[in-house]
C-alpha cells in the first residue's frame, strides 16, 4: 500500500509538475547550482515572486565561479525586491566557500551543507533530496499540511512534527528521492492548499483520512504578529528626497527613508537630537501605510518636513527623485516611493 501511494504521487508529479526555471538545467553541476540558488530565494517567499528574480540572477551569475567573484552590491541589486537581504549575503558567502574550498562543487553532505551561511536543517534536507537524490525530505508548510491531512493529524500536540516525519518515512519512494520530495511540495502548493483543497484531482484522495471525513482543518501554529508603529520622515527640497544611510552592517550599501519608532506623540520627539534641524513644525500627511516584515506589522505615519536647515552629512543623502533607482532601497522605502510616483500625495 505504501509503495502504491508513493507511486501515485510520483505519477501525478510526472504529469502535472510546473515548468519552473530551476527545474531546467544542463548537466548535474548546473542542476545543483540552480537548486541551491532557488532554495535560498524560496525561503519565506512564494514561487511566483521568485521566478523573475531567479531568471535574472542566473543570467548574470550562471555558476559558482561567476557568483564567487561578484561584489555584494551587485548581488544586492539583483536581489532588490525579494527582501530578507541576509539571504543574498549568505548565498554569496556560500558560493565563495564552495569555489575556494571545494573547487566549485557543492558537497553532497548534510552536515557540511549546514555549516554554510544561511543553510539550516530544512534547506540542507531539500538540497540533499532535490539536487543529489539522497534519502532526505525537506518538510515545508506545504508538505506538512498535505501529510497532516492525509493521515488526519491535528497540530495540537508536542510530537506533531515528529509524527509527520515518521509518516513520511513510511510512504516515501525507495529510490526516487528527488522527484518524490518535489512532488510532495507540488501537491501541497497546487492541490492540498490551505483553503478549498482540490481533492477531486488529488492522487492520494482514496487514502486521505481528511477527505473521507470531509474535515480539512488542522490547527496551524501561527507566529505571533508584533505590531510596531513608526514615523516616516519625508523631507523634500528641489526635487531631492532625504535618505538615511543604513547603520546595519548587513545593509551598509542601502539607503532608507528615515524611520523613528514611536510610543508617544509626534511633537514630543526631539527631532534635532535624533536626526536634523527643521524650520517650523512638521506636518502629518493624510496617507498612512502598512508594511509587513515576517511576523512584524509596521504601521507607518508619514511626516512631511517643508524645510530642513541642517543635517548630518555623514548620516544622510539628498537624492534626486530621478536618480533614486540607482540606489539600493529597503522594501518599505521602495513601497513609499512607488506610492509617491503613482499617486498625488498631499499633506495637511
Amino acid at each position: 500500500m505504501k509503495n502504491v501511494l508513493s507511486n501515485k504521487i510520483l505519477a501525478w508529479y510526472d504529469n502535472h509538475k510546473r515548468d519552473l526555471p530551476w527545474r531546467s538545467y544542463q548537466g548535474f553541476q548546473d542542476k545543483i547550482y540552480k537548486v541551491l540558488v532557488s532554495e535560498f530565494m524560496l525561503q519565506q517567499t512564494q514561487v511566483k515572486t521568485v521566478i523573475p528574480f531567479f531568471t535574472n540572477f542566473i543570467e548574470v551569475f550562471p555558476n559558482f565561479k561567476k557568483l564567487s567573484k561578484a561584489k555584494l552590491e551587485k548581488v544586492y541589486k539583483l536581489w532588490q525586491g525579494l527582501g530578507y537581504y541576509s539571504r543574498a549575503k549568505n548565498l554569496l558567502k556560500t558560493a565563495k566557500i564552495v569555489q575556494s574550498k571545494y573547487n566549485g562543487r557543492l558537497p553532497a553532505d548534510f552536515e557540511i551543507l549546514k555549516s554554510f551561511p544561511g543553510i539550516g536543517d530544512y534547506t540542507a534536507s531539500a538540497i540533499m533530496a532535490i539536487a543529489f537524490n539522497k534519502d532526505y525530505i525537506g518538510i515545508d508548510g506545504n508538505v506538512e499540511r498535505f501529510i497532516a491531512r492525509l493521515f488526519g493529524y491535528k497540530n495540537n500536540k508536542k510530537k506533531f512534527k515528529n509524527s509527520i516525519l515518521l509518516k513520511l518515512k513510511e510512504i516515501k519512494s525507495k529510490k526516487n528521492f528527488s522527484l518524490f520530495a518535489q512532488a510532495l511540495m507540488e501537491i501541497g502548493a497546487l492541490i492540498c492548499t490551505p483553503q478549498n483543497p482540490r481533492c477531486s484531482i488529488c492522487p492520494a484522495n482514496k487514502n486521505c483520512i481528511s477527505f473521507k471525513k470531509k474535515d480539512f482543518n488542522y490547527k496551524i501554529l501561527k507566529k505571533k504578529v508584533n505590531i510596531k508603529r513608526y514615523y516616516l520622515l519625508y523631507a523634500k527640497q528641489k526635487n531631492k528626497i532625504l535618505f538615511l544611510k543604513s547603520k546595519k552592517k548587513l545593509l551598509q550599501d542601502f539607503v532608507n527613508l528615515p524611520l523613528i519608532e514611536y510610543k508617544k506623540n509626534l511633537f514630543n520627539i526631539d527631532f534635532k537630537k535624533n536626526y536634523f534641524f527643521f524650520e517650523g513644525k512638521p506636518k502629518i500627511m493624510n496617507r498612512d501605510f502598512v508594511h509587513n516584515i515576517s511576523n512584524i506589522k509596521m504601521l507607518i505615519k508619514i511626516v512631511f518636513f517643508k524645510r530642513i536647515s541642517k543635517i548630518n552629512d555623514n548620516q544622510f543623502y539628498w537624492i534626486h527623485f530621478k536618480k533614486i533607482d540607482n540606489f539600493l532601497l529597503s522594501n518599505f522605502s521602495k513601497k513609499f516611493i512607488k506610492l509617491v510616483r503613482t499617486e498625488n500625495i498631499k499633506y495637511v
